[in-house]
């Protein structure tokens, strides 16, 4: 007996635009099934029916269980599934890209591979951000001091803008009350930054573990 369900995947033209879903819903502390084409999400409030057409992504917080179908569902509508954090700031995992091919990540990896290529993406997505500054030959060292010295000539003149008294960047890994207030915002924005980039790497079909950036001198 076969296990494989009848009804075929839909197709791009039968697929709702992804300029006229909801961008994401976030769901926490909840039971996610299938009903008539639509997700159902189960809490302590009752049951509310999402139509899975009219999701971009779908983020999962804490304390989530769900389906087998739904995860069909949403597979067949198109949408992305992302397992969250509290809040959505946290990325753990992903479910299958909005992509329908691999070129992209192949392609990454093949520039990742290659420490010349790589080098030269690093200085490309410099001129990017910094186009006022030429990094062409530049080593790796030499661009990671041209951006450390970018940024904290912008955390004195931002600290100097808004009044903040700013004793230079502390971050101690794993112990996020060990800083003062304007490290804390530094350290949650940089997180949720961080957050947003690996969202859209991953729904792109690249490999967010695969940063293209010059090898370790």
């Amino acid at each position: 007996m076969t296990t494989v369900g009848k009804r075929g995947a839909s197709s791009p033209r039968e697929l709702t635009r992804i300029g006229d879903r909801f961008s994401f819903v976030y769901i926490e502390r909840a039971v996610i099934h299938s009903a008539d084409n639509a997700i159902t999400a189960a809490d302590g409030d009752g049951v509310r029916h999402l139509p899975s057409a009219t999701i971009g992504t779908l983020l999962l917080g804490p304390g989530m269980k769900i389906s087998q179908q739904a995860i069909r569902l949403l597979g067949e509508s198109g949408v992305g599934i992302v397992w969250v954090g509290e809040h959505g700031v946290r990325y753990y995992a992903g479910g299958r890209a909005l992509s329908h091919s691999s070129a992209l990540a192949e392609a990454q990896a093949r520039l990742w591979a290659n420490p010349r290529t790589r080098l030269n993406v690093a200085r490309a997505m410099y001129s990017l951000r910094f186009p006022d500054e030429d990094p062409a030959g530049c080593s790796r060292r030499k661009l990671l001091g041209m951006e450390g010295d970018r940024v904290k000539s912008c955390y004195r003149t931002e600290a100097a803008r808004t009044g903040i008294r700013w004793r230079g960047r502390h971050y101690v890994q794993g112990d996020f009350a060990s800083g003062d207030a304007p490290n804390q915002a530094v350290t949650a924005a940089g997180q949720c930054m961080y957050g947003v980039a690996q969202s859209v790497v991953a729904a792109l079909g690249c490999i967010p573990r695969a940063g293209v950036r010059p090898l370790r001198a």
